[in-house]
């Protein structure tokens, strides 16, 4: 974890002159993501059903897709800060003979993310930036269980959360002082039981306001 932090330190400390971004300035954003997680198989979340009595663990979602809304600030040309929320699709699946050859049990799992995220900019151009981020985010996950059996349905919800520390990289086009484009690669370390580590793409827009002082 040391290693993790240091390599962000460096991230946020390296940058060149010209950078594009418009210093005090806020803005507000939003990007669609795809998700890949990394998964510790078997490891997941548990369904416990209690007539019968069993229990049954699955495993999250390798991929999803989810919509991002952001608010930032440019303290200067080379460093901004910025808050996230994320809310991500529902991934279905289904599952059958888990206690029995007649029953089967489904599940709808989703996650929400929040947080914040440093942002340093490095020239390339006028009108290009290169960037390199670290943040860190609450990610909360909910798993809804439906288990049939004959004509028995029996309904629970399993929710889990952790702490996600990203590192992300990528490219900023400006097309004015106002408003620009934005793609990156983000890498996520998580400490939720059977989840790794995820990897990130994002697209998205940024248009940036002066406030009203």
């Amino acid at each position: 974890m040391k290693k993790i932090f240091a390599l962000a330190a460096t991230l946020l400390t390296f940058s060149v002159s010209s950078a594009y971004a418009v210093q005090n300035q806020f803005y507000i954003g939003a990007d669609y993501i795809f998700t890949s997680n990394s998964l510790d198989k078997g490891s997941g979340t548990t369904y416990r059903n209690y007539n019968p009595s069993f229990s049954y663990t699955t495993d999250y979602a390798e991929d999803y897709s989810s919509p991002s809304v952001n608010i930032g600030y440019n303290f200067n040309e080379h460093f901004g800060i910025e808050a996230f929320y994320q809310t991500s699709s529902t991934e279905k699946d289904k599952y059958y003979g888990v206690w029995n050859t007649l029953d089967t049990l489904s599940s709808e799992t989703s996650f929400q993310a929040y947080g914040v995220d440093m942002i340093t900019y490095i020239a390339s151009t006028d009108k290009v930036d290169w960037l390199a981020s670290v943040g860190l985010a609450q990610y909360e996950y909910e798993t809804e269980y439906k288990y049939h059996y004959l004509k028995r349905i029996n309904k629970q919800t399993v929710e889990d959360d952790g702490i996600g520390v990203r590192l992300g990289a990528g490219i900023q086009i400006n097309f004015d002082r106002y408003i620009s484009f934005r793609a990156m690669y983000r890498y996520i370390f998580s400490d939720m039981d059977g989840l790794k580590h995820a990897q990130e793409l994002l697209v998205g827009v940024r248009v940036g306001f002066y406030p009203f002082y």
